[in-house]
């Protein structure tokens, strides 16, 4: 099992602010034991009641994450047809450009959470980050997508009051 860590998990601001944080992906799927390893990195820093209203989706497949990106690309189109200010026009088009870029990631990990709680999840996504690490494999967290949640509860076949957390986009990257 992979170590777990104790500092914040990179956000999506922080994402967008550090050019290095948008990477190309390579096609080389990951092996299933280190996709394994991560989300059991994440579970094993949670109190277990916490960990049994999450679940974790790990997603391969492309028709779904096209789909997935389909429905956040409508949704930044939906913001931006509401917003009157160019500032925030101009921003909504940049964030679109860079949160699409989970569809080229080889595995997508949803995080749903199966009834509602409120709790910090940074150290989770921290352990899952330090495990990828040791793989050679980049983990990006991207947060954007979840105003999308109800079109992803349809196309990932959940029901409410689950909602997807967030997206966690797994890959081997051109820098590594």
């Amino acid at each position: 099992m992979c170590a777990a860590a104790q500092a914040p998990a990179k956000s999506f601001a922080n994402l967008l602010s550090t050019a290095k944080g948008i990477k190309k992906f390579k096609k080389k799927i990951p092996p299933v034991e280190a996709i394994t390893q991560i989300v059991d990195s994440g579970k094993s820093v949670l109190p277990v009641e916490l960990s049994k209203r999450l679940e974790f989706i790990v997603i391969y497949d492309e028709k779904m994450k096209n789909r997935m990106a389909q429905a956040s690309e409508s949704m930044f189109h939906n913001l931006y047809e509401k917003s009157t200010n160019e500032i925030d026009r101009a921003k909504l088009n940049a964030y679109m450009h860079y949160s699409m870029f989970f569809i080229k990631a080889p595995v997508v990990i949803a995080l749903i959470q199966k009834s509602p709680f409120e709790a910090n999840l940074n150290d989770m996504i921290k352990a899952m980050e330090i495990c990828s690490e040791i793989y050679h494999l980049d983990i990006f967290e991207l947060m954007p997508q979840l105003n999308a949640h109800r079109d992803f509860a349809d196309i990932l076949g959940f029901e409410k009051p689950a909602q997807v957390l967030t997206i966690l986009s797994v890959g081997y990257t051109e820098s590594n």
